[in-house]
């Protein structure tokens, strides 16, 4: 506001006031009622006019709303919301923001209903029962998940079993914890007016139990937790249910958490089935009667998907149906907190929009708590702790201090557990886009960027410098669960901190590469090559990488070359880490084309230069790939002497009272324990071979060329024991596992195949082949351990229609999006279902599943029909 403005706003007040004494004097020299009650109508008019002009005085002098809501005993968001209105001001706990023509239910009805009620099977007939059991039930969650809709849908069901009365109180503009009590009584009508609500409640409770809806408590949880604790010692046949954002934490509180509704991601009857969906389908056609679910029942399945499956942002979206088809709304849902307004007459103004909901619970924290919340909000993937502290390092909060605001967060229904991922936490889109707009406001947004990209730079700075055993093992984990924060990370970093990007793009391309989702990889890295940005030690591991995954998918020609380059550039530097990455690149490469011996002389170099710097880690992974080269190369003394010094070292550091499966359970010792096995397996030493496989195999910590190795060796070891089918199907369920092209032991398990084929002869071999390309992970380790069969089932019935269809365009190297054109889903539903078929099939990247689909037959038969 202007200098211009508050003079204009003082000049207002002082009219007011002006209009105010006159009307004190009507009122003075009134001696009839009706004049008197006009005088003072008319005061109460003026008077809110002026205040909204003293509000503009304040903001205009730097005041806050919080500062003027606790003067004029309002609540912030009420103050803003009438001011934001262009409305008079008033101050009533009971009419704020409601002008008299506009006025609802009376105090104590439950809410009319006008609209049918969709979903909730759960709740609806958990509530009876708990509100049975316990004298106080909460229901609890974020803004705009449907806590007041799902109570007065019980309210209207349970009535018949309370002959007392259910009693509805509105506590959203009552702003001080005093007049709950009144409000309390208002709501038994004229029976409790002025009365002490224990009084009234006690009376109440005579003629039967009573059930006490109290709405909205979050504003007031200590009061409201206080009376419902003197309520329930008045009147012991008196049930109390409250809506609130966060438990009020009193004695003999049940809690019943309200979620988003689940994922709508599906095809046909899945998805029109969702109870999301379904909900906003009723919605639609109550502005568009003629609204055709079945035509578009995958792009509003994306839409409730993109919405966090929220209720009121569903039902806001769907009201927008006479003005946009499904495939229209999706697009503009880029900025869901503008396109999600809606009007109707007569609902709460915070249910106007979804900026206002979620503006309702914002402007209850305080200061240093919507600081964190906002900063976290630039954080799309989620985050634990580690990563929470990063992005509010500015805010100098200890340890204990910033796991108290998440966990008040999070009771406070601002953030949500990550159900999948013990430790983390996520924040709904709708609340993200909002934190991210209060921190854009306060010009925090590009500081908490930086934060973020320095975190997590750092991060490549620890994998360069070439950790091993379980340290590797955690780093990797770490960086894995950021993903999609790296992923983003790196977009900002582009524009905002362009010298940055280079770390954060080798930063993911290392990590899509142990997830063997090569396509981006190659992007990411030939991106950095091309760029001015990155330095010689990031194009040296740039190139180090492109030669690995080039060579595994077999142009050995590119990986060559791209090994070289890695060389060439890291012997311009003074750094053993970038030497020794592009050196032990070569080894891996030259091992991957088929030239072990070449890649051996490099290992010799490397060896040495490790030895004479003392660097035990990088020793010992390059020892392991040498061993893997000799034995390829037919050296397997040589060999089995490198394994066994590698294998020595690890143990030195290795707590001897494990079990080889535990002690060997990180990124090092499984990849050790599987060069160990194929050794082994060439010299004949096939009990220690064995006991190698079943440490992989039993083993917490998977490594997915470590078990497809692991798959490999067990199905050499039960063809040598005569165990040909079982030898066929572990020998096909390997193929879908690690990488297809790394041929380590490929020469032995060739040879022990075919003498399988030939013992059980073309029939039996086909079956035991088809079944081990059916196989789940798990089915072929259990397998491969115990020699246990699944039941009869064929790979087409591990899916449903819908995942097979997205299965099989996988195979044929579709992206998400063309896939979403050919089988008519949105994008975030085919990303569903892809995720659905790598956990069902327990497949690491989505190259597994095009893996699996072809070695299955799958694609064929498809093909035949």
């Amino acid at each position: 506001m202007t200098p211009q403005d508050d003079g204009g706003s003082a000049r207002d007040v002082e009219t007011y006031l002006r209009q105010l004494m006159a009307v004190a004097a009507a009122a003075g020299r009134a001696s009839e009622p009706v004049d008197l009650a006009a005088a003072l109508a008319e005061a109460q008019r003026v008077t809110a006019w002026g205040l909204r002009s003293v509000v503009a005085m304040g903001r205009a002098r730097g005041l806050s709303w919080r500062e003027l809501a606790d003067a004029l005993d309002v609540p912030a968001s009420s103050l803003h919301r009438q001011y934001s209105k262009g409305t008079s001001i008033t101050t009533s706990y009971d009419s704020v923001g409601i002008r008299p023509s506009e006025a609802g239910p009376q105090p104590g009805d439950v809410p009319a209903v006008f609209d049918r009620f969709v979903g909730r099977g759960r709740e609806l007939a958990a509530l009876p029962e708990l509100l049975r059991q316990h004298r106080l039930v909460s229901l609890v969650g974020p803004a705009g998940v449907g806590k007041t809709r799902l109570a007065g849908e019980i309210a209207h069901r349970v009535r018949a079993g309370y002959p007392g009365g259910v009693w509805w109180v509105r506590l959203a503009s009552v702003s001080r914890e005093w007049l709950i009590g009144p409000a309390v009584s208002t709501a038994a009508a004229l029976t409790g007016a002025g009365k002490d609500a224990r009084q009234v409640v006690a009376e109440a409770t005579r003629g039967g139990a009573v059930l006490l809806i109290l709405d909205n408590c979050e504003h007031l949880s200590a009061g409201v937790a206080s009376i419902t604790m003197d309520l329930r010692e008045a009147a012991p046949e008196l049930r109390i249910l409250t809506t609130s954002r966060e438990p009020l934490r009193a004695p003999g509180e049940a809690i019943l958490p309200l979620a988003p509704f689940p994922p709508a991601g599906g095809a046909g009857r899945a998805a029109r089935v969702a109870d999301a969906v379904r909900l906003f389908a009723d919605r639609a056609r109550a502005v568009r009667p003629d609204f055709d679910l079945d035509a578009s029942a995958e792009d509003v399945a994306d839409i409730c998907d993109r919405l966090d499956g929220l209720p009121l942002a569903i039902e806001l979206a769907a009201r927008q149906s006479d003005l946009l088809t499904p495939d229209q709304l999706l697009r503009r849902l880029a900025e869901p907190l503008d396109v999600l307004v809606d009007t109707p007459r007569g609902a709460a103004g915070r249910h106007h929009s979804l900026r206002e909901a979620i503006a309702w619970s914002y402007h209850l924290l305080d200061e240093t708590a919507k600081a964190v919340f906002a900063r976290l909000c630039v954080l799309p993937g989620g985050f634990d702790q580690h990563t929470a502290a990063a992005v509010t390092r500015d805010l100098e909060l200890d340890r204990p201090q910033l796991w108290a605001r998440l966990a008040d967060l999070t009771r406070k229904s601002m953030l949500v557990v990550d159900a999948q991922t013990a430790g983390r936490f996520r924040i709904l889109e709708s609340l993200r886009a909002y934190g991210l707009e209060a921190l854009t406001r306060a010009g925090e947004l590009a500081p908490t960027q930086t934060r973020l990209i320095d975190w997590l730079i750092a991060y490549e700075g620890q994998l360069a410098g070439h950790p091993w055993g379980d340290e590797l093992t955690i780093l990797i984990n770490r960086i894995a669960a950021e993903r999609d924060n790296i992923r983003y990370a790196a977009d900002v970093a582009a524009v905002l901190a362009p010298e940055r990007h280079p770390k954060l793009a080798l930063l993911l391309a290392h990590l899509l590469s142990t997830q063997q989702e090569m396509t981006e990889t190659k992007r990411l890295l030939l991106g950095l090559l091309d760029g001015p940005q990155a330095s010689t030690a990031d194009r040296a591991r740039a190139h180090w990488m492109l030669a690995m995954n080039t060579a595994r998918v077999g142009d050995h020609a590119t990986a060559a070359g791209h090994a070289h380059d890695a060389v060439r550039l890291a012997r311009t530097l003074d750094d053993l880490d970038v030497l020794a990455t592009a050196l032990s690149g070569v080894m891996i490469t030259r091992g991957l084309i088929n030239d072990p011996a070449g890649g051996a002389e490099v290992g010799a170099e490397l060896i040495a230069l490790l030895r004479a710097k003392g660097r035990i880690g990088s020793l010992g992974r390059a020892l392991n790939i040498q061993a893997w080269l000799l034995v390829a190369g037919g050296d397997t003394g040589a060999a089995h002497e490198v394994i066994s010094e590698a294998i020595a070292m690890y143990e030195a550091r290795a707590d001897q009272a494990l079990p080889p499966a535990a002690r060997f359970a990180n990124e090092w010792g499984t990849t050790l324990l599987h060069t160990a096995a194929i050794i082994d397996i060439v010299r004949g030493e096939d009990a220690t071979a064995a006991g190698y496989v079943t440490a992989i195999l039993t083993s917490e910590f998977e490594h997915h060329n470590a078990v497809g190795g692991a798959l490999k060796c067990a199905a050499i070891l039960a063809a040598r024991r005569g165990e040909n089918e079982r030898a066929l199907r572990l020998s096909a369920g390997s193929e879908v596992v690690g990488f297809r092209s790394d041929a380590f032991g490929d020469d032995q398990l060739a040879a022990a195949t075919r003498a399988a084929r030939r013992a059980v002869g073309p029939v039996k071999a086909n079956a035991a082949v088809a079944m081990g390309h059916a196989m789940t992970v798990k089915q072929l380790k259990e397998h491969a351990i115990s020699g246990v069969l699944p039941t009869d089932t064929g790979p087409a019935d591990l899916l449903t229609p819908s995942q097979l269809q997205v299965a099989l365009a996988v195979a044929r190297g579709l992206t998400n999006a063309q896939i979403a054109v050919e089988v008519g889903m949105g994008k975030r539903t085919v990303a569903h279902h892809l995720t659905s078929i790598r956990t069902r099939l327990d497949l690491n990247s989505r190259v597994d599943v095009a893996a699996w689909v072809i070695h299955t037959g799958l694609a064929e038969a498809q093909n035949g029909r």
